[in-house]
């Protein structure tokens, strides 16, 4: 009997580890230009509903969580991120995503804690729970629906806060990302700006005004209608003049000018000063950075030091492996060997 071959989905997902470090956060093109996220980090539960030029954007989330947010947003380029970092180096990849909090948090920039923990377990509960329909990258005369994060599984510490969580990424995620023309790399800044429209405005104009040296202008009234903002079209445009006073949002310069009584947002990338040949600083790779762990190697270094962050841990190895310029044959082996030796100087209790 005749069977057709089962599609990609129907195959067993090997589990990537987000290890790498030190690395540009990339973001997707499509997701910077029409409203996706909600902008606020009250709880939204009005349905995000955009519609021009033919593409369309349905986003909803309903009680508990609401509509994910744009600081929910971080954890999506993040591992994005590291799934380009891997492809760029010739790793393997896959959509199916081990990370530990201490990683996120750091390269997020974030505080650590029990209360930055619950939020950022109520992030990820967020990105399950929000749907998407689009006819982006859909073929003609059919829409995508998908939630950001398809499935989860947490592992929890002796608190009961996550520890670690192992993630699946829609394909309309992992097929952007493996595409290098639909990604964006972002200011290093970009975690610390702190006000929802803020960060919002920078991705857009990131997408729109991009390396114009001239710059780029918008009405406001568009920007308003592509941010997906819930605000009055006044008070919408009272904020983003509060971010333009300030006349440099991260690597560009605003400014708002009229014209036949509409006001609109002048946008130009900042250049830094280029440096001449020898001025160039040459960095050495990081090599320990590229090195992937079996998961099962994280299970027996549960076993030998009962009690620690093996994510720490595992954190602590590579800094120290990079500092003394260790080369190893064998990772596996050398982290396992890292964490007896850390748990016999000092054990603690399981």
């Amino acid at each position: 009997m005749d069977k057709k071959k089962p599609s990609s989905s129907d195959m067993q997902l090997k589990l990537f580890s987000a290890i790498f470090t030190d690395i540009a956060t990339r973001d997707m093109q499509e997701t910077m230009e029409v409203p996706f996220l909600s902008l606020s980090k009250k709880p939204r539960f009005t349905p995000i509903n955009y519609s021009s030029n033919g593409v369309k954007v349905i986003v909803s989330g309903g009680e508990p969580y609401g509509i994910a947010n744009i600081w929910d947003w971080d954890l999506i380029m993040w591992l994005l991120s590291q799934i380009r970092q891997a492809l760029d180096v010739g790793e393997p990849i896959s959509r199916k995503i081990r990370f530990s909090r201490r990683a996120f948090l750091k390269e997020a920039r974030r505080d650590v804690g029990g209360a930055q923990y619950e939020r950022f377990e109520k992030c990820i509960a967020r990105l399950k729970n929000t749907t998407v329909t689009t006819t982006i990258r859909a073929r003609k005369g059919k829409t995508v629906m998908f939630n950001w994060i398809e499935y989860v599984e947490i592992e929890r510490d002796k608190d009961g806060y996550l520890q670690s969580a192992v993630v699946t990424l829609p394909e309309w995620l992992f097929e952007a990302v493996c595409e290098r023309q639909l990604i964006l790399s972002i200011h290093k800044d970009y975690f610390l700006l702190t006000g929802g429209l803020q960060r919002w405005l920078y991705r857009f104009v990131r997408k729109q005004a991009g390396n114009n040296r001239a710059g780029w202008n918008w009405k406001l009234r568009t920007l308003h209608e592509r941010s997906g903002s819930l605000q009055r079209y006044s008070d919408f445009v009272g904020d983003i003049r509060k971010i333009v006073s300030k006349k440099q949002l991260l690597d560009y310069k605003l400014d708002i000018f009229t014209r036949s009584k509409e006001y609109f947002l002048h946008a130009q990338r900042v250049f830094a000063p280029e440096k001449k040949a020898y001025e160039v600083e040459v960095t050495p790779p990081r090599l320990v950075n590229f090195l992937s762990l079996k998961t099962t190697t994280y299970e027996k270094a549960k076993q030998i030091a009962p009690g620690y962050d093996i994510y720490a841990l595992e954190d602590d190895w590579r800094k120290a492996t990079v500092n003394n310029g260790i080369k190893l044959k064998d990772p596996d082996a050398a982290f396992l060997a890292w964490c007896k030796k850390v748990a016999q100087r000092n054990p603690l209790c399981s």
